[in-house]
């Protein structure tokens, strides 16, 4: 199949009749063009459109419609106007293409459903910016681009070229905008489309204090009908159960019965989870972060009651932006959501809140240890090097950067397919898992049903990881704050470590198949590596309490000699008194003085003993102060 690009001033008002074919497949009805208002509008500046041919048929495949805007239309779109601004846009709202700077705003965007997911939005694309970059060769510079979003293939396109939300209208749109270092990328021809359909999913690892109810609470609300998931429409309460019960039926039936007795899972709710650019607020003074959209979650929590542990799995599904970017923001630890507590309105929606903020403050829930990525995706990406940036979890398209991934060993993880099965492929990382399907579909439904089957030994997996992070955590929180460690607190830590064994154990899964795939997962995981770290802090705790028994038994050895002594003292008491009385009667003192004498000595020196040992031990804790 063929095609052939047309620019504005290469048709006549006849051919703008065509739009109609495209805009009726495309928008709602409220977002037709008049062909009059249109033609109106390119009388005054013909240069506003590119088109798409089917060189084949004749038919129009797609095009884009943007002008330059007038003063007046550009402070509408820019913060006046509450709704959109569209059809309703006159030709005095036109303006012609100026020497000292154009503000443009796109109409539209349109691509006919039989040709979507194909070359045509590419071409489309290339061509449009390559008449951008002809009109500022032509001393046309452009200030800014602005669009009005009005369907998720309008937002995932302006996305696409490098915009970021400007703000809500009252109507339900967004405005968009493309400027400054974004613009300058776009114009470049710096962007980055996929190759590839994909869900993904957050599995970030919890835990809880034992004294915590409100997890309990919500088990139980779970089970007695009361909880409702957060946020959640009933079409998104569904895809949970969904999800959920996929989850179960797959732990039932592939591992033992221990491991499902003590697991459960509860919808928490879906949210909106903000995709950012990677100039993230705080890195600068008075820096904000670039709001790019949202993408709507659905976190399930997966929960192991005996060890207060968890793993909350959000489910992405379609996510529509980049996917390396929404890693880049896990690992830098920029994981957000729209406030539910926070009421919004068309215009206002909540703020932002951190993610796992908002599970503290709401479920008592703590973040603990490292988050993971797992994508599921429909093909391998095109670039190798976007394979290596998705398993680094790191930005593949930051367009600030002018280098990329060159690690020998990231590279060999890109290459080396784990896969246990013949119908996907499967790439891992310490930090992100992508599984590639051979069995795409459309229906989300499907999909969660397809990728279960592995996703549940990732989960079980992760519960490994989040069992040692916790009592690593825990023995670096007592070594940083207390010298003071006894048998008892070493036997706390062996005992919480000892409710986890239940994960470790390979006959958890009971087909050979799936241990491979779980040590794979292991392996990649880094779990050998966490246990050796918690290997170490447990001989070092060892060491500890051993030197503190040896210190203890040296004082109490101590304090028995001075208590001995003391005792031995006072046995020989009389015999001293006897010998003073002799001395005191020879020298003309009363003899009734030395039984006083005697138990003054005693007392002053057990007193000076005191002292001594008490002095010892401030000055021995001043030492050991000052050398911290």
């Amino acid at each position: 199949m063929g095609y052939r690009v047309l620019y504005g001033e290469d048709v006549t008002e006849a051919f703008l009749g065509k739009l109609d074919y495209v805009d009726e497949a495309c928008y709602e009805p409220q977002y037709w063009g008049e062909l009059e208002n249109t033609v109106v509008r390119w009388r005054k500046n013909p240069r506003q459109f590119v088109f798409v041919m089917d060189a084949d048929t004749g038919n129009l495949a797609g095009y884009m419609n943007f002008f330059p805007c007038e003063e007046g239309l550009y402070l509408d779109n820019l913060e006046r106007c509450p709704i959109i601004r569209d059809d309703d846009i006159t030709a005095d709202e036109v303006a012609p293409w100026r020497e000292d700077g154009n503000h443009v705003f796109i109409l539209s965007i349109a691509i006919h459903p039989d040709y979507q997911g194909g070359e045509v939005i590419k071409l489309l694309s290339d061509s449009w910016i390559s008449y951008m970059n002809l009109l500022e060769g032509e001393g046309y510079p452009i200030t800014d681009i602005m669009g009005t979003a009005v369907s998720p293939h309008g937002r995932r396109a302006l996305t696409n070229y490098l915009f970021r939300e400007l703000r809500h209208l009252a109507d339900g749109n967004t405005v968009y905008i493309c400027d400054g270092p974004r613009l300058d990328n776009l114009l470049a021809k710096k962007l980055s489309f996929k190759s590839y359909k994909n869900d993904a999913y957050l599995l970030l690892p919890c835990v809880e204090h034992e004294a915590n109810l409100r997890v309990e609470n919500l088990l139980a609300d779970k089970e007695t009908g009361t909880w409702q998931p957060v946020g959640a429409t009933p079409e998104e309460r569904e895809l949970a159960a969904r999800l959920m019960e996929d989850l179960e039926d797959m732990i039932a039936y592939e591992c033992s019965n221990e491991v499902v007795r003590d697991l459960e899972m509860v919808h928490l709710g879906s949210f909106d989870f903000l995709h950012t650019t990677d100039d993230y607020a705080g890195q600068e003074p008075g820096e904000d972060e670039v709001v790019i959209g949202c993408v709507r979650g659905h976190a399930v929590l997966i929960c192991h009651r005996p060890t207060h542990m968890s793993v909350l799995a959000v489910a992405l599904p379609g996510y529509p932006f980049s996917l390396t970017q929404m890693e880049d923001q896990v690992s830098y630890g920029y994981v957000k959501i729209r406030d539910p507590r926070v009421a919004a309105t068309a215009t206002s929606p909540a703020p932002f809140v951190p993610l796992y903020e908002y599970l503290r403050a709401t479920f008592g829930l703590h973040g603990c240890g490292q988050a993971k990525c797992v994508l599921y995706l429909s093909d391998r990406p095109a670039n190798q090097g976007e394979l290596a940036d998705m398993l680094a979890a790191e930005a593949y398209d930051n367009f600030d950067r002018e280098y990329g991934i060159a690690s020998p060993e990231i590279s060999a993880l890109a290459a080396d397919n784990r896969s246990q099965f013949n119908d996907y492929e499967v790439y891992l990382s310490n930090r992100a898992i992508v599984y590639v399907t051979k069995r795409w579909t459309d229906e989300v439904a499907e999909r969660l049903d397809d990728f279960a089957d592995y996703l549940f030994v990732v989960v079980l997996t992760l519960f490994q990881n989040t069992a040692l992070a916790k009592v690593n955590i825990r023995v670096t929180k007592i070594l940083e704050r207390s010298s003071d460690i006894s048998p008892r607190v070493k036997l706390d830590i062996d005992q919480e470590y000892g409710r986890t064994i239940r994960f470790w154990e390979m006959q958890n899964f009971k087909y050979l198949s799936t241990q491979l795939e779980a040590a794979q997962v292991k392996e990649a995981f880094g779990n050998a590596e966490l246990r050796e770290i918690y290997d170490e802090h447990q001989a070092y705790l060892e060491h500890l309490v051993s030197t503190k028994a040896a210190i203890t038994d040296a004082r109490n050895g101590m304090i028995i000699n001075v208590v001995a002594t003391v005792l031995a003292v006072i046995s020989l008491q009389p015999f001293f008194v006897e010998v003073l009385q002799a001395v005191y009667g020879w020298l003309g003192i009363e003899a009734t003085y030395a039984p006083a004498t005697i138990n003054y000595g005693l007392f002053g020196g057990v007193v000076l003993l005191v002292l001594v040992l008490v002095i010892n031990n401030r000055r021995r804790r001043f030492v050991q102060k000052n050398r911290l």
